[in-house]
């Protein structure tokens, strides 16, 4: 077992100096209640038999002290770290249990249980024993490696986070807390000092894979791919059949702009690993990012398995009362449909409920707030839940999630021109929202030549939280370009942090930035792109809304870009009235804005769609 699988992980063990997750060794097997030499022989035993694997011997070496001296805590303890590794889990937890009863000032048994528990998927159950551990034990490093993994356990690196820094100013040389460190900070989103904890981890156990593996992600979180395939390499030397190496050497594969290179090393690793969802979702992406539709959102379904670990936005399985739609013939009955991932997902999925709607299929939609009102005009959908409680009691047939939906009515390339989608988009603006927005905006002016001015919408960044933000997003400096191009009135439809590049002495050119009030939900917004001549916008949940309107949208995109871009090299199958802007190379955005500027000169811009009738 390497260092990282075991150390990192917290191996449960009370045998030698070598275990992680316990406070220390034991010291001479000596029992306690008055055992005599006799005992310390037999615990002596136990413990060689266990070193050398022999482990049925080292129970039954365990078992006879307790038969004659049940009061012996280094046998209870023995015995449950044995019956632990058997996988004899409630028989584990008992014996630590009983040994932290006898010994309640000892910290090693409650670290042992906390371990034990943490490995049962029980960090919550966990989390007591291991406060314990260290409220016994506080200099010891164990107890804070021990509860920093806990806390990882629980989704909460943020907690863990100064344990494992405890722990290597306890224990300088301790690699599981380095590694632990750079895991936590990979979570909080610091890469670049996720880089210098795990390289410290690398000096002091060179040859374990687990941390090339570790290495080779944040080197692709930093936008070193060079970096990350050489720790890939490493890994796969010595873990050759392991997912998490070929999953990488994907993402690494796709982010270089060699989709059909990741699809061939995925299809050789799902020839061994075929039980992989990982790999099987990569392999969608790649599938969906040439236009093999059928095949790639038949392998999509493999999102919805995808661990923690795996992608930005893990899907959660609801519990529902009613089955999960399979694709069988719904006609007649009632199907909720579920919103997952990003908004833009949904947007651009949720044009495949009309057909169904046209089948004679009931939708009812179950969404996130900010797209609830948008959601009510969709052609096809009855009624719009934003509760989980009451989409548990529509007594709906069946649900699904929204991006199944392609998978289940069978779409591919050749279909998406052709679905309902109206004359222009198949989602319409609210009218009083655009009547309010276009007293907001006023009367446009024009100049000496009688040119009207052109309104035109942008949006550069992205969520922070998304492994795509760092691609996707430029900063808006890298768009002076656009700024050059005369008779434009700029609205930033940029929330977040991101909106404040557009304001103040530092602002690249002048842009009105619209306030997240104004932009309180996706009709508001919507109502506003219709109202815009054209919007600029990165790959975000906009260009989609922007899309289903039938609204122009220019796209600006990295060199590798997210697979609803790449089938064609300047325009979208999913929405015609998007036009494509790609990188020449990884991270040029101003020759992007150069062409964007250039294109804004000359080209005139169609009209914004018409106000939708009342």
């Amino acid at each position: 077992m390497s260092l990282a699988s075991s150390h990192l992980n917290l191996a449960v063990s009370a045998f030698g100096e070598g275990a992680a997750g316990v406070i220390g060794p034991y010291g001479p097997a000596v029992a306690t209640g008055g055992a005599n030499a006799l005992v310390a022989r037999a615990l002596a035993s136990a413990d060689a038999h266990h070193q050398a694997g022999r482990q049925s011997e080292a129970e039954q070496a365990c078992r006879a002290v307790l038969a004659e001296f049940p009061q012996c805590v280094e046998a209870w303890s023995r015995l449950g770290v044995l019956m632990a590794a058997a996988g004899q889990g409630l028989q584990a937890r008992a014996c630590l249990e009983q040994a932290m009863a006898l010994a309640p000032r000892d910290p090693t048994h409650p670290a042992n249980l906390a371990e034990l528990l943490r490995r049962a998927g029980l960090p919550a159950q966990a989390l007591g024993p291991a406060r314990q551990a260290l409220q016994l034990g506080p200099a010891h490093s164990g107890a804070h490696l021990n509860l920093a993994c806990v806390w990882m356990d629980m989704g909460e690196p943020a907690q863990a986070l100064p344990l494992f820094e405890r722990a290597t100013e306890l224990e300088p040389a301790m690699a599981p807390a380095w590694f632990g460190r750079g895991r936590a900070l990979m979570a909080l989103r610091q890469p670049a000092q996720a880089l210098s904890s795990l390289e410290r981890c690398l000096s002091l156990a060179p040859d374990d894979p687990e941390v090339h593996l570790a290495l080779a992600q944040v080197h692709r979180l930093t936008g070193d791919l060079t970096g990350g395939w050489h720790h890939a390499a490493q890994a796969a030397r010595r873990l050759p059949t392991h997912p998490g190496v070929a999953c990488i050497q994907a993402d690494l594969l796709i982010e270089d702009g060699q989709p059909r290179e990741a699809e061939r090393l995925l299809e050789h690793a799902l020839s061994t690993m075929p039980a992989t969802p990982g790999l099987r979702y990569r392999l969608a992406l790649c599938q969906l990012d040439r236009g093999d539709y059928p095949a790639g959102f038949a392998s999509y379904e493999s999102r919805l398995l995808l661990g923690d670990q795996d992608v930005s936005n893990r899907i959660r399985m609801p519990m529902m009362p009613m089955p999960r739609w399979r694709g069988e013939d719904l006609r007649g009955r009632s199907l909720l449909v579920m919103t997952e991932q990003g908004y833009g997902d949904h947007i651009q999925c949720c044009r495949f409920v009309q057909p169904l709607a046209e089948r004679g299929v009931a939708i009812t939609m179950a969404v996130a707030p900010p797209l609830a009102d948008l959601m009510r005009g969709l052609p096809g959908v009855q009624r719009v839940l934003t509760r989980i409680e009451d989409a548990r009691e529509t007594g709906c047939d069946a649900w699904t999630f929204v991006c199944s939906l392609p998978h289940r009515l069978g779409v591919d390339a050749t279909r998406l021109q052709v679905m309902p989608s109206g004359a222009r988009g198949y989602l319409n603006a609210d009218p009083p929202n655009r009547a309010r927005w276009r007293e907001r905006l006023g009367p446009r002016p024009t100049d000496a030549h009688g040119r009207t001015q052109r309104r035109i919408g942008l949006v550069w960044s992205g969520r922070a939280d998304n492994d795509y933000e760092r691609r996707r997003s430029p900063p808006l400096s890298a768009l002076a370009a656009l700024g050059q191009v005369s008779g434009v009135r700029w609205l930033a439809l940029q929330t977040g942090a991101r909106a404040a590049e557009a304001t103040g002495p530092r602002a690249p050119w002048p842009i009105e930035v619209m306030s997240d009030a104004e932009l309180g939900s996706f009709a508001d917004t919507a109502a506003l792109i219709a109202e815009l001549d054209l919007l600029i916008s990165i790959d975000t949940a906009y260009t989609h809304l922007a899309g289903a309107l039938g609204a122009p949208v220019w796209l600006m995109l990295p060199r590798a870009a997210d697979w609803r871009w790449s089938l064609q090299p300047e325009a979208s199958p999913w929405y015609p009235s998007v036009r494509i802007f790609r990188q020449p190379s990884a991270g040029d955005w101003q020759d992007v804005a150069q062409r964007m500027a250039q294109a804004l000169a000359d080209t005139p811009l169609a009209a914004a769609p018409p106000a939708s009738p009342s």
